[in-house]
C-alpha cells in the first residue's frame, strides 16, 4: 500500500515516529520527518527530514502537500511533575498542533488518508476502559489538560466525517510507550525511561516511587508503529485502543529491568512520591477483534531499551520545550 506513495511522518525523529519511518521505508515509502528534532535518522534509510513548528498552520499545511498519507504522531511526553508543572502550555501546543495538522490532512486534496495519535489520557478514572466509555467520565485528574486537549482532537475529527460524510482518519489511542530514542532526563522522563535509567546507574539498589502495586498497559514504540500502519491499510475510521491488553505492575516493571541488566540489586520504595493513578489498563478487543496484536515482548521490549540506553546514553538532540525549574512560556 505504502510502496511509491509519500508518506508524512510528524514527530519522525521520536519514540515512535522514528520506529514508524523506518517501517515505511522498508515498505518502499518516499518518507517525509518533520519534527523540532535535530535529524536522528539513519542515513541510509533514505527519508527526507523537515524541521517545522507544527504550531503554524502554515507549515501544515506546507509539510502536508502532495503528500498521499499522513501520520500525525508528534506529541509532549512528559513525567507527572512535567504534567503538573506546564499546564497551559501542554493544553496550548497540543490544541493548536493538533487542530492545524488535522486541518491541513482534511483539506489536502492528494492525502487519501491520516492517522491521529490520541492516548489513554482521554478516560476517566477507571482501572480498565473501552474506547465507547470515553464520555463517561472527564479525563483523570491526572491526565486533565493533556487528556481534554487530545480530546478535542477526536471530536475534529468527528465533526469533519459528521459534515462531509466521509471518514479520512484513523484514531488510535495507545497506552505508556517506551522504546529506545526516549527521553531519559531523569527531571521529565515517563515511567519506564526514568526506571530504566536508574537500573543502569545503579551499584547496589534501585528506588521506585510508591509501593509499586500500580498497574500500567506497557507497549512498545515499534508495536504502536505497526498499529497506526494497520489502522491506516485498513481504513479504520473508529477509535483504537492500542496496547498489549494485559496488566504489569511497577513493581515486575523494574523486578524485569532488573533481570535483563544482570545486576543484584535491592529494590527501595519512596513512598512521598506521586505515582499517578492506581490501575491504567486500556481494554484491546476492538483492535484485536480486526486482527491485529502486538509482537514484542514487555521482557524483550526493556531488554532492548536497556541495552540502547546503555549504549547511546541520554538521547542526544531531542527537542524539550518544557524544561523544570524554568520559565517556559
Amino acid at each position: 500500500m505504502f510502496k511509491n506513495k509519500n508518506v508524512l511522518v510528524t514527530g519522525g525523529t521520536g519514540l515512535v515516529g522514528r520506529e514508524l519511518v523506518e517501517l515505511l521505508v522498508n515498505e518502499g515509502a518516499n518518507v517525509t520527518s518533520v519534527s523540532l528534532d535535530d535529524n536522528n535518522l539513519d542515513p541510509s534509510w533514505g527519508a527526507n527530514y523537515v524541521k517545522k513548528d507544527l504550531r503554524s498552520i502554515e507549515n501544515c499545511y506546507e509539510v502536508c502537500r502532495d503528500m498521499d498519507y499522513v501520520f500525525h504522531i508528534a506529541g509532549i511526553k512528559g513525567s507527572p511533575v512535567v504534567m503538573k508543572t506546564f499546564q497551559y502550555q501542554i493544553f496550548r501546543d497540543f490544541i493548536m498542533m493538533n487542530t492545524n495538522m488535522i486541518d491541513a490532512i482534511y483539506n489536502t486534496p492528494s492525502v487519501k488518508w491520516g492517522l491521529y495519535t490520541s492516548t489513554i489520557g482521554t478516560y476517566g478514572p477507571a482501572r480498565t476502559f473501552k474506547e465507547e466509555d470515553l464520555w463517561t467520565q472527564n479525563p483523570s485528574p491526572n491526565d486533565w489538560y493533556a487528556g481534554w486537549s487530545k480530546r478535542m482532537g477526536e471530536v475534529q475529527i468527528n465533526a469533519y466525517d459528521e459534515q462531509h460524510g466521509e471518514p479520512k482518519m484513523s484514531i488510535i489511542k495507545p497506552a505508556n510507550i517506551y522504546g529506545k530514542f526516549d527521553n531519559f532526563d531523569l527531571r521529565t522522563s515517563t515511567l519506564i525511561p526514568s526506571l530504566t535509567r536508574k537500573v543502569s546507574e545503579a551499584t547496589e539498589s534501585v528506588e521506585i516511587w510508591g509501593t509499586g502495586t500500580a498497574g500500567r498497559d506497557i507497549i512498545h514504540a515499534r508495536d504502536v508503529a505497526r498499529a497506526a500502519m494497520f489502522a491506516v491499510e485498513n481504513k479504520i475510521s473508529e477509535p483504537l485502543n492500542v496496547g498489549q491488553g494485559k496488566t504489569f505492575t511497577i513493581k515486575e516493571v523494574i523486578q524485569t529491568l532488573v533481570k535483563v541488566s544482570g545486576k543484584d540489586l535491592e529494590i527501595t520504595h519512596d513512598l512521598t512520591k506521586p505515582t499517578g493513578d492506581q490501575f491504567r489498563v486500556p481494554v484491546t478487543d476492538r483492535l484485536n477483534g480486526y486482527g491485529f496484536f502486538p509482537s514484542v515482548s514487555l521482557e524483550d521490549g526493556l531488554k532492548e531499551t536497556y541495552d540502547w540506553y546503555n549504549e547511546n546514553g541520554p538521547t542526544v538532540g531531542r527537542f524539550n520545550p518544557y524544561h523544570v525549574g524554568e520559565n517556559n512560556d
